[in-house]
This record gives structure tokens, sequence and C-alpha cells, in this order.
């Protein structure tokens, strides 16, 4: 009867072995297939990312521009501001000056 367990045992093994041989690659194939298809994920997200990123600078440059005409802008219209001003002051004093001289006349 040692004998018989013996060859069961030995058969026992060689299933063992067998079913290792067959499914253990499979196995292998799978878990590879996996990893490569989470690389594949993770790439497809990084370019999503750096397309994402290189819209917000765009942006970015944008709003920078944005920013420089509203100030040149804003120092132009300062300055049309400024000699409108100055040109109201001028009409003003001569004005003042035309009536005074006006007004000495008539006395």
């Amino acid at each position: 009867m040692g004998e018989w367990v013996e060859i069961a045992r030995w058969v026992a093994l060689g299933l063992i072995g067998t079913a290792a041989v067959i499914f253990a690659p499979l196995w292998v194939i799978g878990l590879v297939q996996i990893l490569l298809e989470h690389r594949r994920e993770m790439r497809q997200l990084g370019a999503g990312n750096d397309a994402l990123a290189e819209q917000l600078q765009a942006l970015r440059d944008e709003l920078d521009a944005l920013r420089r005409t509203i100030t040149e802008h804003h120092l132009s219209l300062q300055a049309n501001l400024e000699s409108l001003q100055e040109r109201v002051r001028a009409l003003e004093t001569s004005h003042n000056e035309q009536s005074a001289v006006g007004y000495n006349l008539h006395r």
C-alpha cells in the first residue's frame, strides 16, 4: 500500500506542476496586461494634464496682455484728461482776463 501512496503523491505533484505550468503564465500575462493598461491610462492622464497646463498658461498670457492694454489705455486717458483740464484752465484764464478788460473799458 505504501507504493500506491507514493504513486498518488507523484501524480498529485504532477497535476499541481502541470496546473502551475498552465495557469501561472496565464496569471502572469493577465498581470502584465493590467500593468500595461494602467501605464497607458496614466500617460493619457498626463497628456491631459499637459494640455490643461498649456491652456492655463495661454489664459495667463492673455490676461497679462489685457492688463498691459488696460494700463496703456488708462495712462492715455489720464494724459488726455490732464491736457483737457489744462486747456480749460487756459480758456477760463483768458476769458476772465478779457472780461476784466472789457469790464474796465465800459466803466
